[in-house]
């Protein structure tokens, strides 16, 4: 049996060996679409191959999406029995764009996960609501070396003085918005990881 082509919703993957770049390709999705679904077992030609599944594997995938994506989404996991074969379905759906996974940002594209650039980035959370930059972030002691690392890899400066302001990261007050505390989220997950690197 064959399941079809990867597209804009729905992602293949062989094993939950690939749960990292599985859970990539859902924030990518809700991303793009506010929905997608993710199988394991799959080949990415829509082969169905089978998913072996042990005592852990349905909560490690759920605990994968907890501590992955953010903001949180809660998933429905289920197996289905394909050809005599068990295949491993996740579903999702969200309407709190942007979603991170791995402390990146991702967008679907054909059947492709494409990291955001800053610029992707902000032009994105500009589109959602432009109340976004108007509503004050809970935490007001935010950071953003990561930040300036990502500019710094695609040869662009930030300028310490008014840099806040150009990417509209405080309120009409000048207190942090919920845009900064999402670009901030960035660079507090990269710390605790220990990895500032762009890829």
């Amino acid at each position: 049996m064959n399941l079809g082509m990867e597209t804009e919703l729905v992602e293949f993957k062989k094993t939950t060996g690939e749960l990292k770049e599985g859970l990539i390709s859902i924030a990518s999705m809700l991303n793009k679409n506010g929905k997608g679904t993710l199988y394991f077992g799959v080949r990415n030609d829509g082969e169905i191959i089978g998913q072996q599944i042990g005592d852990r594997t349905m909560r490690e995938i759920s605990q994968g999406i907890a501590n992955a994506i953010k903001p949180q989404v809660i998933p429905t996991i289920i197996v289905e029995l394909c050809d005599d074969k068990n295949i491993i379905k996740v579903t999702a759906e969200g309407d709190e764009k942007p979603y991170s996974a791995y402390g990146k940002y991702y967008m679907r594209s054909a059947d492709e996960d494409r990291e955001i650039s800053p610029q992707q980035l902000r032009r994105l959370m500009l589109s959602i609501s432009d109340s976004i930059v108007n509503i004050e972030a809970n935490n007001q002691e935010l950071t953003f070396e990561q930040l300036k690392t990502l500019y710094a890899g695609n040869n662009l400066t930030l300028r310490e003085n008014t840099f806040q302001r150009n990417l509209n990261l405080l309120t009409r007050d000048g207190t942090y918005n919920l845009m900064a505390g999402i670009l901030a989220d960035v660079n507090s997950y990269s710390i605790k990881k220990g990895n500032l690197a762009v890829d």
